[in-house]
């Protein structure tokens, strides 16, 4: 018998720390909900989750971008509708003068009229504007994380005709198909953002669910850890104290 080295004290010992160790780990993992709470745990698996972070955020990003485009389109269009009521007036008001039976007077005032509802419109359409940018031009709109292929562009331009107490029919009807056609493209791009949004945020959460298997912790598994861990930590201690105790039977040798 040897008292100078005690190996099975050493050896005990060992085992404590480095039951100890994954106790702590596993109750580090435990408390944050995380597999990987720092680089240690899984330098690859961190990476990755890292990576699928940033893609979700940048394609939440993208999603907000696409509501905030939509809401631009809605007030295009909400421009639009009074802006065609005008026009709509306007023709109705060139059909009454050019009434055979209109006298000079009436004629007067129907232009008056045909001129307010025009400076009217043309008030209406400079306003439109979401947050100082111009709704009624080519809009264009990033709704991707992708450097290409991910931007949408939406052709809201609106090009006015004015009309005027001269103005004929056929004016009032080129300035009507002009808005109606603002309006269709304008509707065909709610559309599409409606879809894309909708995309979008399927996208996010996939992409986190498949950050949360890489990142997040499975809380029955590591508390199973954690128990095996802990059980084995107070057996190595109990081992320890025996190992400790064995050298004292030497003292019986030399008695």
């Amino acid at each position: 018998m040897r008292i100078n080295t005690n190996v099975s004290a050493l050896t005990s010992s060992r085992n404590v720390f480095i039951n100890n160790m994954n106790a702590r780990s596993s109750m580090g993992k435990l408390s944050s909900g995380l597999r990987i709470s720092q680089a240690s745990d899984d330098a690859a698996g961190l990476s990755i989750a890292n990576k699928l972070r940033t893609q979700a955020r940048s394609l939440r990003q993208a999603a907000t971008n696409a509501e905030q485009g939509r809401a631009m389109l809605q007030i295009a269009e909400g421009a639009a509708q009074p802006i065609q009521a005008f026009i709509e007036r306007q023709k109705e008001l060139m059909v009454q003068r050019d009434q055979s039976a209109t006298n000079s007077s009436v004629t007067a005032t129907l232009a008056n009229e045909i001129n307010s509802l025009q400076s009217e419109s043309t008030r209406v359409r400079a306003e439109a504007n979401f947050q100082g940018t111009s709704v009624f031009q080519s809009l264009v709109f990033q709704v991707s994380d992708q450097t290409s292929n991910g931007t949408l562009t939406v052709d809201a331009s609106l090009t006015l005709t004015s009309l005027t107490g001269t103005s004929t029919l056929a004016n009032a009807d080129s300035a009507l198909d002009a808005v109606n056609s603002a309006l269709a493209r304008i509707g065909v791009g709610q559309n599409v953002l409606d879809f894309t949004t909708r995309n979008l945020k399927s996208a996010v959460v996939n992409v986190r669910a498949a950050e949360s298997t890489v990142r997040d912790v499975d809380m029955a598994e590591e508390m199973a850890t954690f128990t095996r861990s802990n059980i084995l930590m107070q057996a190595a201690q109990s081992m320890l104290s025996q190992a400790n105790q064995s050298s004292q039977s030497i003292l019986n040798i030399l008695r």
